[in-house]
């Protein structure tokens, strides 16, 4: 089977974007499966080609955007307009070749929009069925865009299979394709032993509760809301660390947040860090903080749980119902900061914290978040449409 993937987000040198996607495609070779990936070249206006391992190559399509979101352009209007059409026409020119020479037997979108607009053009040039997984982004925040909803309800009415990695997304998405089936195909992967080329080192959290967020720095993952929550753990005399790690267009004013309520020796924004580092910070922490104002399922949730760790949620997306049907943590509403200290502050007690872990469930969770689940789902679902 030859699947060709496209995706607006591939990690690259020292891009985060779309981290799940190598190891999906990894699963997807155990089980026989081909994969050519096209996606955007975010360092240069020239196409590339590049083979990283058997089973997976990638072809880098030019464009002059560089790493800017395609919502985000749209916002800038006339300019903005331009670099969209652009990336949409030497995406669709680039899969054409790939389907002419490689002959997929099936495209798959990651991302309804814009992967699964070039999926639906190349689909109907070609004849070659295409499907799609919805991952959050597209369905919680796009389509409520009024020019791309129409756009995404199209997508989803003509893909032949699809997929979200949520439950609650699922239903979503189900909605959008006119009550069409959409199936529960997980996002996750596994952290490798390599250590970041950065600053980062552990600060001594030893007679300190710990904890950490893990996401990119862009409102909708609410480390705003978590800062404020530990302003208050400050001013209550809880003697706590908390380590913001990641990157984004939000560290400044974090950073500025960070300093006016005088947190900077309990609030760490650690910047990129290695999956080494990720692993060594997650197995010594006491709980893992999900704050977003919009979610899914987030890598963290799976990363978190192989750690056999507690968490503080917001109940957005499929957060809180999976952190009460698996008893992971505390659930608050999004948004609240108030409600988060709270949580955070009986999270403080070990005693408490202690009553969430249980082997048994985590071990259940994990199977159905494991990278292996959510490839095998596709490919069983694929392999049914050429029997």
């Amino acid at each position: 089977m030859k699947i060709l993937l496209i995706t607006s987000s591939f990690p690259r040198h020292d891009s985060i974007a779309g981290m799940f996607i190598p190891d999906t495609i990894r699963a997807l070779n155990a089980l026989g499966v081909q994969v050519h990936v096209l996606t955007q070249n975010c360092e240069s206006s020239h196409t590339a080609y590049e083979s990283l391992w058997a089973g997976c190559d990638v072809t880098w399509f030019g464009w002059n955007g560089r790493d800017i979101p395609l919502v985000e352009l749209i916002r800038k209007r006339t300019a903005g307009i331009f670099l969209v059409l652009q990336y949409l026409v030497n995406g669709f020119f680039a899969g054409r070749r790939i389907c002419r020479n490689w002959q997929p037997n099936i495209i798959f979108a990651e991302w309804l929009i814009p992967a699964g607009f070039i999926a639906r053009m190349l689909s109907l040039f070609y004849g070659i069925p295409y499907a799609c997984r919805a991952l959050g982004s597209d369905v919680y925040i796009a389509a409520d865009h009024p020019l791309i909803r129409p756009l995404i309800k199209r997508i989803t009415a003509n893909s032949i299979l699809l997929f979200a990695d949520g439950f609650d997304l699922c239903r979503k998405t189900s909605i959008l394709a006119a009550g069409k089936e959409c199936l529960f195909a997980a996002t996750s992967r596994k952290l490798e032993n390599k250590t970041g080329t950065g600053t980062y080192r552990r600060r001594q959290d030893e007679d300190r509760f710990t904890f950490c967020c893990i996401g990119r720095l862009h409102p909708v993952k609410g480390q705003d809301i978590l800062i404020k929550a530990c302003a208050i753990l400050f001013r209550r005399g809880i003697v706590f660390r908390c380590y913001l790690v990641g990157a984004g267009e939000e560290k400044e004013e974090l950073e500025k947040m960070i300093t006016g309520l005088s947190l900077e020796h309990n609030v760490i924004l650690t910047g990129m860090i290695g999956d080494g580092d990720v692993a060594e910070l997650i197995s010594n922490i006491d709980c893992l903080v999900i704050p977003s104002r919009s979610e899914s399922i987030p890598l963290v949730l799976s990363e978190g749980i192989s750690a056999g760790k507690p968490f503080v949620v917001s109940n957005v997306g499929d957060m809180g119902f999976l952190a009460e049907k698996y008893n992971l943590g505390y659930v608050v509403p999004a948004e609240d900061d108030a409600e988060l200290a709270c949580a955070l502050m009986k999270m403080s007690d070990f005693k408490l914290r202690s009553t969430f872990y249980n082997k048994q469930r985590y071990e259940e969770l994990s199977s159905i978040l494991s990278v292996e689940a959510g490839a095998r789902i596709i490919y069983d679902k694929i392999r049914e449409l050429n029997n």
